[in-house]
Order: structure tokens, then sequence, then C-alpha cells
């Protein structure tokens, strides 16, 4: 009965259109649980024309990092 009249009353008042549908996304983004990683994915974008210098420098410390790490546990298998 309750949700009879919560559904009747509700269809004849529906929300406006959204005149910018880009704007209201954005809008539920930043006030969401999301804005961190928004933030994160703006701070990319805008690195977008150093990413040909980050990228190879980033998989190059990756990979250097992984080898020692190898190393590292190469070394502890054998003492132990």
């Amino acid at each position: 009965m309750m949700l009879r009249r919560l559904v009747a009353g509700g269809l004849s008042r529906l929300p406006p259109a959204v005149s910018n549908p880009r704007a209201a996304i954005d809008q539920a983004i930043a006030a969401s649980p999301l804005a961190p990683a928004r933030a994160f994915w703006d701070a990319l974008r805008e690195l977008e024309d150093w990413w040909p210098l980050l990228l190879p420098i980033l998989v190059w410390v990756f990979w250097r990092t992984y080898q020692r790490e190898r190393a590292a546990l190469g070394l502890a298998r054998e003492q132990s």
C-alpha cells in the first residue's frame, strides 16, 4: 500500500532533465569516494607530454628493483 503511494506520487514528479550530462557526471564523481582516484587521473593526464620519458624510466626502476629483490631472496634461500 505504501509502495503504491510512493510510486504514484513519484511518477508524476520526475526530475528535470540535465542540460549538461558531462558536468553532472563530473560533479557526481567529485563528490564520490572516487575523488582521490579522479585527482590522480587528472594529474596523470597533465603529464601526458612527459609519458615518453617517464614510462621508460619507471620500467627501468621497476626492473632494477625486481632484480635486486630476486637476488636478495636467492641469497636468503641459500643461507637458510
